[in-house]
């Protein structure tokens, strides 16, 4: 595998470069991969997601890190949130597609922006969600530190991610599927095999969902839970600002 993987970039500036210019070549068909590699259960995962967002109540002020083509502001608005709803993303490509999903849908509003420097004043939300979107900060220490300041008081972090399971047979296997079916998908959806790769390539640098939840509570969060998927390929995980 590794001659065909490339190095995830460790420096800002190039890893969000390179980041925005997959999304401009995957935005069209992202709902799809998505759907796809976690044979059909994304939504269902994000589901229970926004059912641990939502005990906070209905009303409450949300902030969706990394919000793609809008996946979780719609299933917050499907299962009763009234609230206001802030989705932040890098792409362009990505938030013109989240803007006419939810073009019907009140107070939901989209901006572009790094997830190096949230523009946000401090305790303004409720809740951070985040939807495969970790692997991305080049500082992780630094993102959850800026995260936990712009909740309120026992507001919540919920995160759902790609993850490393604790066997090492295990994680190879996995990470095996990801580059075939990665490669497979590409080759379907966009003509190129390694469109999906940098999935792969950003696991490689990710420090996995244990090691997370530490980083988590050396950052101040508290009732750090995980809970795992495929077994732990996926991982949701969440945390309270105290």
């Amino acid at each position: 595998m590794k001659p065909w993987i490339k190095r995830w970039p460790e420096d800002a500036v190039e890893r969000a470069r390179y980041a925005e210019s997959i999304f401009h070549r995957v935005a069209p068909r992202y709902d799809v991969l998505t759907r796809a590699l976690s044979f059909g259960q994304d939504g269902r995962w994000k589901s229970r997601l926004v059912a641990e967002t939502l005990r906070a109540g209905a009303s409450t002020s949300v902030l969706d890190l990394a919000t793609g083509t809008a996946a979780v502001p719609i299933l917050m608005r499907r299962s009763g949130h009234r609230g206001p709803i802030v989705g932040l993303d890098r792409s362009g490509d990505m938030l013109s597609r989240a803007r006419a999903k939810c073009a019907g849908l009140g107070r939901v509003t989209f901006l572009r922006g790094d997830l190096s420097r949230l523009p946000f004043a401090s305790e303004r939300f409720d809740a951070v969600t985040m939807g495969y979107g970790l692997r991305y900060p080049a500082d992780l220490p630094a993102f959850l530190r800026d995260v936990l300041r712009v909740l309120r008081p026992q507001g919540r972090f919920l995160s759902l991610d790609f993850g490393l399971p604790e066997s090492a047979s295990y994680r190879s296997l996995g990470m095996g599927y990801l580059y075939l079916a990665g490669s497979f998908w590409g080759f379907a959806l966009h003509g190129r095999p390694g469109t999906y790769h940098h999935i792969v390539e950003s696991l490689r640098a990710y420090p996995g969902q244990r090691a997370l939840a530490a980083v988590m509570k050396d950052a101040g969060f508290a009732d750090i839970q995980i809970e795992e998927h495929m077994g732990g390929m996926a991982a949701a995980i969440t945390g309270r600002k105290p």
